[in-house]
């Protein structure tokens, strides 16, 4: 979803969480099926605790009708400025809620409809509730242990919801472990599935208007360096290097440096987080095609979740050949 001021587009690492923005109707759109949008109550909503808020508005975890959601309650001063611009985010945001609750992927936090009668005639977007939170929060926890074969499920999980998402032609823009969010009920088997969508766009033809959108860190060159206002969706496939990292460290990718080094640095092509010398090599590998600086270099999500899939996989022992000594 586009949004108008650059600098609230360029999200930083260590700021709150934020949330769609929306409008206060929902308009008439010509020749577009608004149908599998689902309108819900806000009597039906009942709001349990605050889980985060940002520019846009603030984050519940609730109820509707008996089951676990995530309420994104969306501030009316998104809305201040003139008709003309009013009239277009109000498109938008419908057109973009409709788009997103036809999406139906076992690692896609599921869209489960818009509130548009919430306090004071506020809007309200209704998504699935995961019950550990983001994949940062669980990587950050010292009580819970990710051995290898855990940290794959997960790569795996978010590549296929990508996967997924790419073949839909949506473009996340945001991909970092604040974003993928988890469910660790099973001791053995994780669910890590693509969340937040507040900062997507539509790709309608092979290239995606960019613009500095998304989370320094994460970011690709070719959205910082101003070469060229269309990119492609190569720009996930950049910051699911760097979650590749964050996965295998458990860490902040340049989380003690100024965010003007951090820019040059990408830009530049001179900075990519340090990786630990016992790294897998097929790991390391797919890190870094995935954060390339040349986007045709890059792999797409569908090779990405094959490889991972055959890392998966235990490598078979070298057979010892035995000698006939008869």
């Amino acid at each position: 979803m586009q949004f108008v001021d650059l600098m609230e587009n360029m999200r930083m690492p260590d700021s709150k969480l934020e949330v769609d923005i929306g409008n206060l109707g929902r308009p008439s759109l010509d020749n577009h099926d608004m149908s599998p949008l689902q309108i819900i109550r806000n009597e039906d909503l009942e709001e349990l605790r605050e889980l985060g808020s940002g520019t846009f508005g603030t984050v519940y975890h609730g109820k509707w009708r008996g089951t676990d959601v995530a309420i994104k309650r969306i501030k009316k001063s998104c809305f201040a400025g003139r008709s003309s611009e009013q009239e277009r985010l109000t498109n938008e945001f419908w057109r973009e809620a409709d788009i997103l609750s036809r999406l139906h992927h076992p690692n896609v936090v599921a869209f489960y409809g818009v509130v548009q009668d919430g306090p004071g005639g506020t809007l309200a977007t209704v998504t699935e509730f995961m019950v550990d939170g983001s994949l940062r929060r669980v990587l950050l926890r010292k009580d819970r242990h990710l051995d290898h074969r855990k940290k794959l499920i997960i790569a795996m999980d978010a590549a296929f919801g990508m996967e997924y998402l790419h073949s839909k032609n949506i473009v996340h823009f945001d991909i970092k472990c604040d974003n993928l969010l988890v469910n660790m009920k099973d001791p053995s088997r994780p669910i890590c599935k693509v969340g937040d969508f507040g900062l997507s766009k539509i790709k309608r033809n092979t290239l995606v208007s960019g613009g500095v959108r998304g989370t320094l860190p994460w970011m690709a060159p070719e959205l910082l360096n101003g070469s060229s206002n269309k990119v492609s969706e190569k720009v996930d496939v950049f910051s699911f290097g760097i979650v590749l990292w964050e996965i295998l460290t458990g860490e902040e990718p340049y989380a003690n440096m100024h965010y003007g080094a951090i820019i040059g640095g990408i830009v530049s092509n001179t900075l990519r987080p340090p990786i630990p010398k016992d790294c897998d090599g097929e790991w390391r590998r797919l890190m870094e095609q995935c954060w390339a600086p040349n986007p045709m270099v890059r792999p797409s999500f569908a090779e990405i979740t094959g490889r991972l899939r055959v890392m998966s996989h235990p490598k078979p022992k070298a057979v010892m050949a035995t000698r006939d000594l008869s």
